[in-house]
């Protein structure tokens, strides 16, 4: 299972890192098209927002799953640097909390979801570029982040029993 999420957990940097690039060059191409040139070309702009939106979401699941939290890790470093059950007991239930607060958004989600199923929306300069794609990719995202902050509960549920077993054998 690590290997999976390892695995996974490289897709999404290399995802997130090409279309941050793409989007880049695309947005460089775009000003020297239309400053330099004086030919502006509408749907390279369009494009670029597509790719950085979802060099986003994947960056999103990619913090997700290297344990960036948007939160104020001080407690945890200045309090519980030195106890590694209580910082592990800390970090399960910030994952359980973070857990929690993500599928709370996930009907939300679905409604968007299937929604752009069944009503493909097109975008206004290229008329065939169907933009439902954002949606699917942003449900992907949710359900990538659930699944990478369930590991590290996981992986933490996993650590505070082997510090327990290690208490209990007096080996802490």
């Amino acid at each position: 299972m690590k290997r999976f999420f390892d695995r996974l957990t490289n897709a999404e940097l290399l995802l997130g890192a090409v279309g941050l690039g793409i989007a880049i060059i695309l947005n460089f191409c775009q000003v020297v098209n239309r400053y330099w040139l004086h030919y502006e070309v509408m749907w390279l702009g369009d494009l670029m927002l597509y790719i950085f939106i979802f060099a986003i979401y994947s960056a999103i699941s990619y913090g997700s799953a290297v344990k960036t939290h948007i939160s104020v890790d001080i407690f945890p470093d200045a309090y519980l640097k030195n106890n590694k059950l209580k910082l592990e007991i800390y970090l399960l239930i910030k994952y359980i909390v973070t857990v929690v607060m993500i599928v709370s958004f996930v009907p939300s989600v679905w409604v968007l979801f299937k929604r752009s199923m069944m009503y493909p929306e097109y975008a206004t300069m290229v008329r065939w570029f169907n933009l439902s794609w954002l949606s699917y990719v942003m449900a992907a995202m949710v359900v990538l982040a659930i699944a990478h902050y369930s590991w590290h509960a996981a992986q933490s549920a996993f650590e505070i029993r082997k510090c327990l077993w290690l208490r209990s054998e007096g080996k802490e």
